[in-house]
């Protein structure tokens, strides 16, 4: 076959061809024929992530949109409070160009506030962009009204450094057990979750708790705030808090009274809603004094310690090596590398004040040296005292029970024969 005989066949076949290429352009064109006005659009938006609000609270939004075949005309912000059935355009805001280069879209910031409903009621909003064609494009957000009012009451009050039948006196931590927001939940559990309780309460979270205090005629003054809880996420659901108060210097004799605020803050005017409770008065009485300060002076000799190492702080007397181990408060142990170490080998106790021993030493009563051996961390409350050297001042709770002494060492003193540790000792 030439190439004259080629050419000539191509060319019938492209003209037996061009009725059924016509046909299928044809059929492109009327499959792709555009039929009215096309959607606005909605782009990234800011809604927020809240789930819950309180009635009158004022929050915003922002939207944006950009418009495609038609201007938008209008935004509509449209709600409906469930059950009911139907919706309410609550605000219509006519269009104006506001363009964010930076968001390459037109932007609306909404200002929208809360409806008043039942707690726990959910509540949808739409924002709606409209166009001139009619065509019209919604996105939505959906909260449940909370309560935005706290509560408070006190469960009960213990005196953290004395025992419970004691009066408290001035320097004695009082403890206020409160319970806030009873039945309160922080967030509804939504579908397939089962519902809450009907008892229980959709709260704001809760903020912060402040404490105040007045002794007797005077004025209230704020004594403490802290954030609820101290640290994490803060929530709205029922919960316990412990308080630990200090009873004011100077109070003994007059009624003191503490009063417990607690607060959520709210998006309106003021920007917080409160509730307080406020603490039965009670009467401090007066610290207890002790006795003029006693030296006592222990003696290592040998190995074992001989028997005047030990010493028995309830009677003031020496215990001898083969007495019960249960009257020996306090003891010389070891003396190896120069090291005095004491011990106590019953189930008395030792805090050494490694700050301000000197001054809590010259003003000790019974109750500064309960007061500060019970608020010590627990690790620091030891049965024994190693590398102890002139100056050191411990408390010393005896055998468990609520008796206390305070000692200072006065002296350690080193002999071929012996070591020798003298102590001045404060008790009842």
């Amino acid at each position: 076959m030439n190439f004259h005989t080629l050419l000539r066949r191509s060319a019938l076949l492209l003209a037996g061809l061009g009725p059924v290429l016509a046909g299928c352009e044809s059929d492109i064109d009327k499959y792709y024929e555009e039929v009215g006005g096309q959607f606005p659009t909605f782009l990234a938006n800011s809604f927020g992530t809240a789930t819950k609000y309180a009635a009158g609270e004022t929050f915003t939004f922002e939207v944006q949109f950009a418009q495609q075949t038609a201007p938008v005309r209008e935004i509509r912000i449209i709600q409906r409070i469930e059950s009911n059935p139907d919706s309410t355009v609550v605000q219509t805001i006519p269009y104006r160009a506001a363009y964010s280069r930076l968001k390459r879209a037109d932007t609306l910031v909404v200002s929208y506030t809360v409806p008043a409903a039942a707690n726990k009621t959910r509540v949808r909003v739409h924002a709606q962009v409209v166009a001139d064609n009619g065509q019209t494009k919604a996105r939505t957000i959906a909260f449940r009204i909370a309560e935005p009012t706290p509560t408070i009451s006190i469960a009960g009050s213990s005196n953290v450094t004395a025992p419970g039948t004691s009066t408290p006196v001035p320097a004695d931590v009082v403890r206020y057990s409160l319970l806030l927001n009873q039945n309160g939940i922080t967030t509804y559990p939504e579908r397939p979750e089962l519902p809450p309780a009907s008892t229980a309460i959709l709260y704001k979270d809760l903020d912060s708790l402040i404490t105040y205090v007045r002794v007797g005629s005077t004025a209230e003054r704020r004594l403490l705030r802290q954030r609820l809880p101290a640290s994490g996420a803060q929530s709205g659901a029922q919960t316990t808090v412990n308080v630990d108060v200090p009873t004011p210097a100077g109070s003994s004799g007059q009624p003191v009274t503490y009063r417990f605020e607690v607060k959520t803050r709210f998006a309106g005017t003021p920007n917080f809603r409160a509730t307080s409770a406020t603490a039965t008065a009670f009467t401090p009485g007066t610290p207890t004094s002790l006795a003029a300060p006693r030296t006592v002076s222990l003696t290592y000799t040998g190995t074992t310690g001989g028997d005047l190492a030990a010493y028995n702080l309830t009677t003031f007397a020496a215990v001898p090596a083969s007495g019960a181990a249960a009257d020996k408060d306090v003891a010389i142990t070891s003396t190896a590398s120069n090291a005095v170490r004491l011990q106590a080998l019953n189930t008395t106790k030792f805090v050494r004040l490694t700050s301000g021993g000197a001054a809590a030493y010259t003003a000790a009563t019974l109750n500064s040296i309960r007061q500060a051996y019970l608020t010590a961390a627990a690790a620091n409350q030891v049965t024994q005292l190693d590398n102890v050297v002139p100056g050191d001042v411990v408390i010393a709770r005896l055998r468990g029970a609520d008796q206390y002494a305070i000692f200072t060492v006065t002296a350690v003193n080193r002999t071929a024969a012996a070591v020798v540790v003298t102590m001045d000792v404060k008790a009842l």
